[in-house]
């Protein structure tokens, strides 16, 4: 489709990875059978597993009595509390376990004793084999705790490293903390997140099919919200009929108005939009102008997108209107991913909405490569787009689909460096290292290091780095540490880089003599700045588990240093560090990825890094943290 300005993108040979991202299999919910109530047999006396033991006491008087209620009654049976939270009519108590003693009076080898239905919280997708964080990584949180932590949980997520361990918290198969069920269920609010990070499919196939012992919303709204993503206006409005008739709730209230004006059932729709202002609507003014678009009226103005949800978009595309000015601005990860398979989009929207989703990890980093490489720029403006980007003066996601073009057709080692250099700048000033970075990953396994091209060698130490080869970075450091010092700066470019290497892991301990030498290289810096920077690494190094000698921070302590980003929460930080000392693994993760990135950034202050790092390696996850480390120090352009 022709774009302004002779720019033009080309269907995707990758299309497919765009479905894929909003297609799921249907995951088995091991719930219990309720048509059986289930048994175990323990010898007599023996603790039944999840019991307390407690001290004798005389036999009661009269009949024997049952068991505890809710410690051996199925969910769904009588008398049982729901993980819901719904209590039903209590039936009398069942006759107590019983023993069954034979004839010669002898003991009984075993007592017949129902077991507990399994917590539908627990299910998830990920265990010890494949990236989950253990089976009893609740241990030491109760229920009410992790409800909390999970609720702080950032989104969306822009640092790879974060999200990549909040989406293992998520999804893995854990017994679920002590303490009484309700709505919203653990399970319900994982789902959730998983949504709003743009985890499209992990969300769908962790909440289908319902528990059928949980209530919350989002187990009806995902299925709905994806059709929509999805384009399936007729059975996103058939989940919606059903949705309205189990819950006439304000959410399934907007539902039916795209449902009835989108069939021309103008009647339909005035009375939907009426109850949902009566019942204290009105608060959403985009979806009051889709609404009157939708209705026919030719007089709406639909500026924004506003809340920016699968709905709006809905009613927008349905409403034959163009996309507001502001819609990437507020688009969450799900729906830029719709927006980047959207056909009536101009072509540089398309690729725009691609970087975003490729940013918060809703598409793969190949998908981006391959749009880069589908858009089509006419030569006339390759000469000018050049000279532009040179100057710094084209920092568009044109410029970036023509840097990715010249880079993977030119064979030329140092031309190729520079290209990647340049590509480094443009992508450090539109805030997308990271996902530039990996989609660069196999050009760069394919760049050879020489002499020629050590100018580009920081970009390329870096970009190799934030795709996470370690190794192209190093075998770069070592061509520079080889050659004579004052060759082309060789032995500053070699200094500036220490600090990366040691945190990825790739120059072994602390060395003074290197950190003096990058010191010395931060010369042109005003005091201020080269003391807080100095502070960051410290506090990144030792982030990463590394010993730092204590008089490095002794030198700090009387410089000046620049003003702090902003403070952590402190509810947030108080119980990260209570967690942590009491080992309590999954909480630990969710509040310290809540201190670092607050808006999914890692722009945390030195404080939250050094707590939430010291957290993370303080339950195991020594890996992670250093991981969270180096991200934080290519993102402030270390």
């Amino acid at each position: 489709m022709a774009a302004a300005r002779g720019f033009s993108w080309r269907r995707l040979a990758g299309r497919g990875l765009l479905l894929a991202a909003l297609a799921a299999p249907a995951l088995p919910y091991p719930g219990p059978d309720l048509r059986a109530q289930p048994i175990r047999l323990t010898p007599p006396g023996a603790t039944q597993p999840g019991t307390e033991q407690r001290p004798a006491e005389p036999p009661a008087q009269g009949p024997a009595q049952g068991p505890a209620q809710g410690n051996t009654l199925p969910f769904g049976h009588p008398g049982s509390t729901q993980p819901g939270g719904i209590e039903t009519t209590p039936l009398p108590a069942p006759p107590a376990a019983t023993e069954l003693a034979p004839p010669n009076g002898k003991a009984p080898d075993f007592v017949i004793q129902p077991l507990s239905a399994p917590d539908p919280s627990t299910a998830g997708l990920l265990d010890d084999t494949n990236g989950g964080l253990g089976a009893t990584m609740w241990q030491g949180t109760s229920r009410a705790q992790a409800v909390q932590a999970v609720g702080v949980l950032p989104a969306p997520v822009a640092a790879s490293a974060l999200r990549d361990l909040q989406r293992r918290l998520l999804l893995t198969t854990a017994q679920a903390p002590v303490g009484s069920g309700g709505t919203p269920s653990l399970l319900g609010l994982r789902v959730e997140q998983l949504f709003r990070l743009g985890q499209i499919a992990a969300a769908e196939q962790l909440g289908t099919p319902q528990p059928p012992d949980l209530k919350d919303p989002v187990f009806h709204q995902l299925p709905f919200e994806v059709a929509l993503l999805k384009n399936e206006l007729a059975r996103a409005c058939g989940l919606a009929a059903t949705g309205l008739r189990e819950d006439a709730s304000a959410y399934w209230q907007k539902a039916a108005v795209l449902c009835r004006y989108s069939t021309k059932d103008t009647a339909g729709g005035d009375l939907a939009l009426s109850l949902w202002r009566d019942g204290g609507g009105g608060e959403d003014p985009a979806f009051n102008a889709l609404a009157a678009a939708l209705r026919g009226d030719a007089r709406a103005k639909v500026e924004t997108l506003g809340g920016a949800s699968p709905l709006h978009f809905a009613m927008l595309r349905a409403a034959g209107r163009p996309l507001p000015k502001d819609t990437l601005d507020v688009a969450p990860p799900a729906l830029l991913v719709a927006l980047a398979g959207y056909d009536k989009a101009d072509a540089e929207l398309r690729l725009s909405a691609t970087e975003r989703a490729v940013r918060y990890g809703a598409l793969p980093p190949e998908l981006l490569a391959e749009a880069y490489a589908a858009a089509e720029i006419p030569e006339a403006q390759r000469a000018a787009l050049t000279a532009a980007i040179a100057g710094g003066k084209d920092k568009s996601v044109r410029a970036a689909a023509f840097l990715y073009q010249s880079t993977r057709a030119t064979s030329e080692p140092r031309a190729r460096a520079e290209l990647v250099r340049r590509a480094y700048d443009l992508a450090m000033a539109r805030d997308l290292l990271l996902p530039t970075a990996a989609a660069y990953k196999p050009l760069l396994n394919n760049l050879v290091p020489n002499e020629a091209s050590i100018a580009a060698a920081p970009a390329v130490i870096r970009m190799a780095l934030a795709a996470n080869e370690p190794g192209t970075a190093r075998l770069w450091r070592n061509i520079l540490m080889a050659l004579p010092p004052e060759r082309d700066n060789a032995g500053e470019i070699a200094a500036e880089a220490w600090p990366l290497l040691l945190i990825a892991g790739e120059d072994g301990e602390w060395r003074d003599s290197r950190y003096e030498a990058w010191l010395a290289a931060q010369k042109d810096l005003p005091v201020a700045q080269r003391n807080t920077r100095a502070a960051q690494l410290l506090t990144l190094a030792e982030g990463a588990g590394i010993a730092v000698p204590t008089e490095r921070w002794d030198s700090l302590m009387n410089a000046g240093v620049g003003p702090e980003r902003k403070a952590p929460p402190v509810a947030v930080w108080r119980n990260l560090l209570r967690a942590s000392e009491a080992k309590a693994k999954a909480e630990t993760v969710a509040l310290a990825l809540a201190l670092l990135g607050p808006n999914g950034s890692l722009d945390a202050d030195g404080q939250s890094l050094a707590t939430a790092l010291g957290a993370l390696r303080n339950v195991g996850l020594t890996a992670e943290a250093r991981q969270i480390a180096l991200e934080a120090a290519l993102l402030r352009g270390f």
